[in-house]
Parts: structure tokens; sequence; C-alpha cells
């Protein structure tokens, strides 16, 4: 038996889970819930589509790529998180191993197989992404497929990173349902944890409360000697966006350990967005609401959208091999019999 018959078989097994089917209802959940808030929240300010070129980037970021990016990633770890284990529990894997066969081919093949399960998982994605855009009367254009196929790829790194750190649970903890829920966790941890928990702390921690420059709060005494508080706009003033830029600085330092960070920004990039740099120096046009007045963002070819997260990809690819190679290492000494 070679890498690809394992790589098939582990196709066909994680494709008849309650795991990948419960990872679909979560991203339809997910998915229809963003779409309400920001419904909500554009019918309280602005129409947010005239901050994007199409109506389908629109949604997209506005809604559909969180709910795209977990569910890739929790499919990933929970499929990683009992490739070997299982086996070893059920005894399959010691047929397998009486076979002439070496340890190398059973891992690559199980990697293989998640590789092909979460490349078939995205397509499916995005098959509902477009289909929710088009029930909800947002036209799916030529630039938007073009995007998404760019964007394609690196979503299959994104997963087979989140893969790779299962199958490091899955050969460091014997038990399957410790293992899920170990990939729960980390999943839990890099979604919520560090983004809403940790890295605002530590930014805060290190910038520091935030600088106002005391004379934005001062008031001017008219001819008729009544006095006229001056309209205070944060963004316009110098400490306070220093505070800001020190701050946010920390919080991307922090979020860099995050691998949803590291593909939330490669798919942006790709799909249009301006970059944080961009955004930070206009958030003052940004919070003013003024309709149509400023875009998220920009018009950019593939090739410079991609160069300009060389370094997200690079930290995709180090990740995957950071959880491959223990992985590896453990399962090469694991008793089998």
């Amino acid at each position: 038996m070679g890498v690809l018959n394992i790589a098939i078989k582990e196709f066909e097994v994680g494709i008849r889970t309650r795991r990948f089917y419960a990872t679909i209802f979560v991203f339809f959940v997910l998915a229809l819930v963003f779409i309400k808030v920001t419904s909500i929240t554009s019918g309280l300010s602005l129409n947010l589509e005239e901050m994007y070129n199409t109506p389908f980037q629109a949604l997209f970021f506005s809604s559909l790529s969180s709910a795209f990016n977990y569910a890739v990633a929790l499919l990933a770890v929970l499929l990683g998180a009992t490739s070997i284990n299982q086996e070893i529990r059920d005894g399959t894997i010691k047929v397998l191993y009486s076979k002439p066969i070496y340890r190398d081919t059973i891992i690559w093949g199980k990697l293989l197989g998640g590789i092909l399960m979460i490349a078939v998982t995205v397509g499916l994605f995005y098959i509902f992404m477009v289909g929710i855009a088009l029930i909800f009367g947002k036209p799916v254009i030529e630039y938007d497929i073009s995007r998404l196929l760019a964007i394609y790829p690196f979503t299959i790194l994104y997963g087979v990173a989140f893969y790779s750190l299962g199958l490091l649970f899955s050969v460091l903890i014997k038990t399957p349902l410790n293992s899920i829920v170990a990939g729960i966790l980390a999943f839990l941890f890099v979604v919520i944890i560090i983004p809403m928990i940790l890295a605002p702390l530590i930014a805060f921690a290190i910038a520091g409360a935030p600088q106002f420059s005391s004379s934005e709060f001062q008031t001017i005494n008219s001819s008729n000697g009544s006095s006229v508080e001056i309209t205070y706009n944060p963004f316009e003033d110098r400490e306070f966006m220093q505070w800001m830029e020190k701050y946010m600085d920390t919080y991307r330092k922090v979020m860099y350990v995050s691998l949803t960070y590291h593909f939330d920004e490669i798919s942006g990039i790709i799909f249009g967005r301006k970059t944080t740099e961009d955004v930070l120096g206009a958030i003052g046009q940004l919070v003013s609401m003024e309709e149509g007045s400023y875009k998220l963002v920009e018009d950019r070819s593939i090739g410079e959208a991609i160069s300009l997260v060389v370094g997200n990809i690079i930290a995709l690819i180090v990740s995957t091999f950071m959880f491959l190679i223990p992985a590896y290492l453990k399962f090469a000494k694991i008793d089998l019999r």
C-alpha cells in the first residue's frame, strides 16, 4: 500500500465523519449571523457597499471571510486530531503496519489525505459563498472569481498548517476524544483568546493609556461672553494617533503568532483590502461616516498583492513544519504493536 492509497482512504473516512458535516453547519450559522449583524450595523450608519468595489467584495469582507477562515481552521485541526490515535485505538494501524510499508508512507499518506480533504472542502465553501451571495442579491463578477481562485492555494496551505497541528495532537495524545478537545481549545485560543484578549492586553500594557492633547479640550469664549466647546476628533489629535500607532504595532506583533491572522492578511490583501497602515492613516476620514468618501479597498494586481504578503505566506509554511516535524519524530517512536 502506497502513499496515494492511504491518502484516498483518509479522504473517504474524513468525508463521512460527523466533524465534516458539523463544520459545514458551523460555517452556515456563522455566515448568516455575521450577515445579520452587518445588515443591522450598516442600517444604523452607512452603506458598506460604498466602501468596496463590488457587492460580493463587501459581503466577503463584512461577513463571509470570518466564517470561512474559522470553518477551514476548525475542520483541519479536528481531522488531524484523530488521524493517528483513532487507528491505534481501533487497531487498524496494526494491520496497516503489518504489511511491507514504512512509517514514512503512513504519515505522508495521512497528510496527503488531509490536503485532499481540505482542498475539496474549500471548493465546497466557495460554492456555498457564491450561492449565499446570489441568494442575497449580490452579483459575483469575474474580478471576484479571479480573487477567490488566487486565494485557493493559500487557503489549502492555511488548512494544512492547522491539520499538522491536529496531527501533532494525534501522536501526543492517546485518546481521540482528548485530542479533539485539545484541537478545539487550540482553535479557540487562536481565533478568540489571542485577538480578543491576549493581544489587546499586551498592546495596552506596552502602549500605556491613550494620550490626548490637552488643548483639544479647551473652550473658546465668544464675543458675547458665552463659551463654545470645540468639537473634538481624536483621530485629528497628533498625540492620540501616535499612541494608536504604537498600540496597533504591538497588537500586530502579538498577532503574528496566530495562523488565522496570517491567512486573514493573505486573503484580505489579495482580495483588494488596503493595508493596515493605509487604513490607519485615513481613519479620521473613515470614522467621519461620510458615505462614499473612503474605500477600504484598492485596485492592485494579484502579483502585487502576493508580494505584499510574502512574510505571511512564509509564516504559514514555517508553522506547518513546526508542527509536522515533531509529529513525524514522535510517530516514528510510537509502539504500534
